[in-house]
């Protein structure tokens, strides 16, 4: 299943936004930008650097399905997170990439306590 429309953050000038005032929050693989606010909406970024189409929407498909898994206990805002180039994210296991997402958004402070 796909994370549903109203959670996705699609436009090019709302990504703008997000980037240019957000918090950023980056690790080896990722970086995480999130913006305090009401609406929930997440947005994914896969840098060309990383592959070709076939391995980018396979990170993108992966970030989507972890978010989506987490999505209860993300609280409101808006954010990206950013596939790294080069930093080898494309051999990142599933697990791995789960608890790097889930650990970034803990430390944004996006995660409620009780699943933190």
């Amino acid at each position: 299943r796909m994370l549903s429309k109203e959670y996705r953050l699609v436009k090019r000038g709302s990504f703008a936004y997000v980037r240019s005032h957000g918090n950023k929050f980056s690790d080896r693989y990722l970086t995480f930008v999130t913006l305090r606010g009401r609406c929930k909406r997440i947005g994914f970024v896969v840098s060309n650097k990383v592959g070709k189409a076939v391995r980018r929407n396979l990170v993108k498909r992966r970030m989507r399905g972890i978010v989506r898994e987490a999505l209860p206990s993300i609280r409101g805002g808006q954010m990206i997170f950013i596939a790294r180039a080069g930093a080898g994210i494309t051999e990142l296991a599933y697990p791995e990439l789960r608890s790097r997402m889930l650990a970034l958004m803990a430390k944004a402070g996006v995660l409620r306590e009780e699943n933190a």
